[in-house]
């Protein structure tokens, strides 16, 4: 009873440190046992944690959301990286590292699918999309400018259609290109990644067939974990042979 209480004491005591509003919606999140995208179910209703997220977002210091990325359970962590990622947040290689060393899981339900992960993973997953929302935020822009100046006159639903496509990112290519090699390297110098981590950077590089110059790097990775991904990526950067 009075470790429960202590516990409790030391908890309180840590989510002092954030605002009111910011804890109770935090407190929110962490009563959840799995992360979810902003649409889910058959009928692709918007998910009420994925609200919740998008309002600390709006109100939540740079502090804060470190405090929980590092502090927080991880359902709470994976949506405050991600906050973290968009507002381009100095620290995304410190919690990155972290989540790379705790390798805690995460359960993750996307849509109509559930599947079982790791911060650390869904991470780099989300940083390595930010290259996909430049090039639909090019294209909404595109299309948009596009249908201005056109002589034919919008209806309401060809509004909606537009708007519908609207997604935005502060991010650059180059600057995305930079903190994925940083990444790169965090995960490869250190021995204890996951082969996971691991498998997904090889796949990365296999789908979009980019050849980087420190592949010898995960020679160590492919002799420790025997992994088909990491064989077949250190096989098309040696003889240039993709797996059909």
């Amino acid at each position: 009873m009075k470790k429960t209480i202590l516990l409790f004491l030391i908890s309180a005591s840590c989510f002092g440190q954030l605002s009111p509003k910011v804890n109770e919606l935090y407190q929110e999140l962490s009563k959840s046992n799995q992360y979810e995208s902003k649409n889910i179910g058959i009928d692709g209703h918007e998910s009420e944690l994925y609200k919740i997220h998008t309002e600390i977002g709006q109100i939540a210091t740079d502090q804060e959301l470190k405090f929980i990325a590092l502090q927080g359970n991880v359902v709470a962590k994976t949506y405050i990286s991600n906050i973290l990622i968009s507002r381009k947040s100095k620290v995304l290689e410190e919690i990155f590292k972290r989540y790379l060393e705790t390798n805690d899981s995460i359960k993750i339900r996307s849509g109509c699918v559930g599947y079982q992960s790791f911060l650390a993973d869904e991470m780099y997953k989300s940083i390595v999309f930010e290259r996909e929302k430049i090039k639909r935020a090019r294209y909404y822009k595109k299309l948009k400018n596009k249908f201005l100046h056109s002589k034919k006159r919008l209806n309401s639903f060809d509004l909606d259609i537009i708007e519908s496509l609207k997604i935005e990112t502060q991010w650059k290519p180059k600057e995305i290109d930079s903190l994925q090699y940083k990444l790169d390297q965090i995960v490869l110098d250190n021995k204890k990644s996951s082969e996971d981590i691991v498998d997904l950077i090889c796949s990365y590089y296999l789908d979009t067939k980019i050849k980087i110059p420190y592949y010898k790097k995960m020679i160590y990775f492919e002799e420790k974990y025997n992994s088909e991904y990491i064989k077949d990526y250190l096989k098309f950067c040696r003889y240039g042979i993709l797996k059909k």
